[in-house]
């Protein structure tokens, strides 16, 4: 029989397995962050202002990371994801300073998102095209379409309904990305782990074959995941656009990377099979705090987009060798 301590101790060992190594390596990374700067850069940092401004960026990354998430549970990922965003916002926009309703203008946008993330889909799911090629030609074509519609400009005249419910304004004591990121955040929860579409998206990320021999239509899973994607990245646009006040192609530039890094560095696995939202919190988290705290202490754009490439590499490599440490040990 074990003894009291020994119980205790194989307790904590199985807390801490279920949490999973990878969210306590970026939990512990990001209450160091905050030290870090907390310390170095004092109020400039804890501010509640900045605090606000750090939440509602932070929303804006977690929405398009969770819809990363789904894009490479299943074996992908998504290169078009900033400019479905631009591409939303724009939509949205154009209808707005036409006088279309906010609702309708947000309607549309999300719209754009799920035929956008759709067609992605189809091309990877059924006509086997690599999701490099697929999702990288979208993002051209996105791209110069939505500057041919807008005439290369940003569109401004946005409905101040739109501006306050989704951008500047507050949900009760919640800022209004926070609180679309939550409800967002408890959808993917609901999907992963409550449906059955939730199962067969790890399935087939950890083996196409097998779950086709399990009676998984795996490529309606992989389609309908990037549909997903598509959609909550057209939703993360239009929060932006709500935010800076604008509509423009370019408006997502970035995200793509960011979305990858900060799903990879929760734990996502490239390749497919793993994945846990409570990981992407924390990379958004991660992220959202480091390069905060980099654009107050004045390091210039480039050096902060060294930085992201660094941890992501660095992320990748930390996630492979704990995979090798993990081989043939059951989960």
């Amino acid at each position: 029989m074990m003894d009291s301590e020994s119980r205790d101790r194989l307790s904590v060992q199985r807390r801490l397995t279920q949490f999973g190594r990878a969210e306590v390596q970026i939990l512990i990374a990001l209450v160091v962050l905050v030290g870090y700067f907390t310390i170095s850069q004092g109020a400039m940092f804890a501010d509640l202002t900045n605090l606000d401004n750090m939440s509602r960026e932070g929303s804006i990354l977690l929405v398009v990371s969770i819809g990363q998430m789904f894009a490479l549970v299943v074996g992908g990922f998504d290169l078009s994801v900033a400019a479905t965003m631009g591409f939303a916002s724009t939509i949205s926009a154009l209808l707005m300073q036409n006088g279309a309703a906010p609702a309708t203008a947000i309607l549309a946008g999300l719209g754009c998102g799920a035929v956008i993330g759709a067609v992605n889909g189809v091309l990877i799911a059924y006509f086997k095209i690599s999701p490099f090629v697929a999702t990288l030609g979208m993002l051209t074509f996105l791209t110069g379409y939505a500057n041919l519609l807008a005439g290369g400009q940003s569109v401004s005249g946005l409905d101040p309904v739109f501006t306050q419910y989704l951008g500047s304004g507050e949900w009760g004591v919640l800022p209004a990305g926070v609180g679309v990121a939550i409800i967002v955040l408890i959808v993917a929860w609901v999907i992963t782990a409550r449906m059955r579409f939730g199962l067969y998206l790890f399935a087939v990320g950890g083996s196409t074959e097998a779950s086709k021999l399990a009676g998984v239509p795996v490529a309606a899973v992989q389609a309908g995941a990037y549909c997903l994607c598509g959609v909550l990245s057209a939703l993360a646009g239009l929060l932006l656009s709500a935010r800076v006040g604008i509509g423009q192609a370019a408006l997502g530039l970035s995200y793509d990377l960011l979305s990858i890094a900060a799903a990879v560095i929760g734990g996502v696995v490239i390749g497919g099979g793993a994945g846990r939202l409570i990981g992407v919190v924390l990379g958004v988290s991660l992220f959202t705090v480091l390069t905060t705290g980099l654009d107050i202490g004045a390091v210039d754009e480039f050096t902060q987009q060294m930085i992201t490439g660094a941890v992501l590499v660095l992320a990748v490599l930390l996630a492979q060798s704990q995979a090798r440490s993990n081989r043939g040990v059951p989960a």
